[in-house]
């Protein structure tokens, strides 16, 4: 566990200090309070999970630490999704993709909070650059948001429907 010191103290890649601590305040993440704060490069595993500290090899995350973005869910890596014309694609893997094409020139951090967890993996906000991961998925359309675990995208999940863009086209 690291100490609320320890926490303010973490860098957070190329983000300077002040602009990450007004992003994280915006969105209510007081990073004092974070149970953990995990930064490094990362390897995406699908559109909800990234391993934090890893490398790729042989097309597979190698030696880092898996997380769970919090307040989204995008679909699983082997879903298809159905278009309004009826016609399926690939949107597990679109939603991978888009997730990597986020990340892809940035370190990432992340902040669990309140000790939670899904299947043993922690739940974290994720910011990569200046991006909310979570958020910005669910702006693409390519996750919905978790109502039940927070209310923080439902904006823009209903914008992203009404678009339609992503999962709701």
């Amino acid at each position: 566990m690291v100490t609320k010191k320890a926490a303010l103290a973490v860098g957070l890649g190329r983000v300077p200090n002040v602009l990450t601590a007004i992003f994280l305040l915006t969105f209510g993440i007081n990073p004092a309070f974070a149970d953990a704060v995990i930064n490094g490069p990362s390897c995406v595993i699908d559109g909800n999970t990234v391993q934090i500290g890893s490398k790729l090899k042989d097309g597979k995350c190698w030696g880092g630490i898996d997380v769970r973005l919090h307040g989204s869910v995008a679909p699983g890596l082997k879903d298809t999704c159905t278009r309004r014309d009826g016609t399926k694609w690939a949107c597990g893997k679109a939603a991978k993709d888009a997730l990597s094409t986020m990340i892809k020139q940035y370190s990432i951090s992340c902040f669990h909070i309140d000790g939670e967890f899904v299947d043993k993996t922690p739940v974290v906000t994720c910011i990569s650059g200046r991006l909310d991961l979570a958020l910005e998925l669910v702006k693409r359309g390519m996750a919905k948001a978790l109502h039940d675990q927070s209310k923080r995208y439902e904006l823009e999940e209903t914008d992203a429907k009404r678009a339609p863009r992503g999962i709701w086209k």
